[in-house]
């Protein structure tokens, strides 16, 4: 008795060191635990029987047939349950399981398996009384951990469906941050302030998740300015555009936008589209654009007006009357011409009057552009007769004003110059 003890019990201890040893370098060893120990403790019974021919119950041989049966049955499954969660899914189809559904999946497995290899092994055992106890308990421990089984069934949903994934910048509600873990029972978010959110799964089932990186990740960002009335528009999209070039983390493509979005009590209300790639860096990009077009804007002149009212008293003296007034005064009314496209866009060049300005590829022009469309001495500016007066100088390629060929030209506030692709607008203060 005491040697079938020792050699039984020193069988087992060898084997269950064995086991953990080899399991410790080998993944798969891992993974098949369970059914080595049960195997182990299986072999230690047989040698004990083997050792103590005295020991021999009715029952034993059964047992340990049905043990071998058992054993056999879920390292089979065990291996095939491997090969479907861990290769199949997560490795081939790129699946992120929650932790807890392989263990779950194959704990029902080793219970049907008990289950039927006992009936099959034991025939005038009754298993009713077991399955429906086992029902019972079930029924018990589900209205108990209903909470937990919410969140564990939206986790199982949120990894099939994926309507985010590991990495992707996500908003739930009033909270953002980048999809860091889905576990089981929760998802993990890294905010921008570096702290980790924790959402419990159910709770993002029920919420409306924006997700900014699927189907990819740009992302528009809308950038409001406001503008004084007195200028152009054609002028504050050009600054607008300067300012989101080069700020790293703004993507040349899609290439940025300025839309005009509506005339407000105290400015013309605009809008600068750019998109990233990166939306944890919104922030950060957002506000270099707008330090650069606050620098801008005072570069160029632009104002940025305080919320004001116009009280008018009297009806003021329309502008193209007023350039009128100032003519039959003799003088001519202040003006220039601005490039809004082309090579020297935002450039402009000042007419006074006093003698005849002209606009060609010479560097002895008052404007030079480097236009191949645009000949040596393209065309001439005077003021003749009262008004501002365009004369194309006999170029090669032509001259357009608003969008039709013009050889000679009486110039109106906002008209459209084009050489080649150097479109100019005239403008009178």
């Amino acid at each position: 008795m005491t040697l079938a003890v020792l050699g039984s019990a020193g069988l087992l201890a060898l084997l269950i060191v064995a086991v953990a040893a080899l399991g410790r370098r080998f993944f798969w060893m891992r993974q098949l635990a369970f059914p080595l120990y049960v195997g182990a403790a299986v072999a230690a019974l047989e040698v004990f029987r083997l050792l103590d021919p005295a020991w021999q119950p009715a029952a034993l041989a059964e047992a340990l047939a049905w043990a071998a049966l058992f054993l056999g049955l879920i390292t089979v499954f065990r291996l095939l349950g491997l090969y479907l969660f861990e290769v199949h899914l997560t490795a081939r189809r790129g699946m992120r399981l929650p932790p807890l559904l392989p263990a779950v999946t194959m704990l029902l497995v080793y219970l049907v398996t008990a289950l039927v290899t006992l009936r099959i092994s034991f025939p005038r055992l009754d298993v009713a009384p077991l399955i429906a106890t086992s029902a019972v308990t079930s029924l018990v421990l589900g209205l108990a951990l209903q909470p937990i089984l919410g969140n564990f069934f939206a986790g199982l949903v949120i990894s099939v469906e994926k309507p985010f994934r590991i990495n992707d910048w996500i908003r739930v509600g009033e909270q953002e941050g980048r999809v860091m873990a889905i576990t089981w029972r929760t998802t993990h978010l890294r905010t921008r302030d570096n702290d980790n959110l924790v959402i419990p799964n159910s709770k993002l089932a029920d919420e409306r998740v924006l997700n900014y990186y699927y189907p990819h990740p740009l992302h528009m960002e809308r950038i409001k300015v406001p503008a004084h009335f007195d200028e152009p528009p054609y002028h504050v999209r050009r600054v607008l555009l300067d300012c989101a070039a080069g700020v790293p983390g703004v993507l040349d493509k899609p290439a940025p936008e300025v839309y005009v979005l509506a005339f407000e009590a105290s400015a013309v209300l605009y809008e600068l589209r750019i998109w990233i790639e990166d939306m944890a860096q919104g922030p950060r990009i957002d506000s270099e654009v707008r330090a650069r077009v606050w620098e801008e804007f005072h570069k160029e002149g632009i104002v940025i007006p305080y919320p004001i009212q116009t009280l008018e008293i009297s009806r003021p003296e329309h502008p193209r009357h007023a350039a009128a007034r100032r003519a039959a005064q003799g003088g001519p009314p202040p003006a220039q011409l601005y490039v809004a496209e082309g090579a020297e866009r935002g450039r402009s060049l000042a007419l006074d009057g006093a003698q005849p300005a002209t606009v060609g590829r010479s560097r002895a022009c008052g404007l030079a552009l480097t236009d191949p469309n645009a000949s040596k001495e393209h065309l001439r500016l005077a003021w003749e007769d009262g008004a501002w007066v365009m004369t194309d100088l006999g170029s090669s390629h032509g001259t357009r004003v608003n969008g039709r060929p013009a050889e000679r030209a009486v110039l109106r506030p906002f008209d459209r110059i084009a050489i080649g692709d150097t479109v100019m607008i005239f403008e009178i203060d």
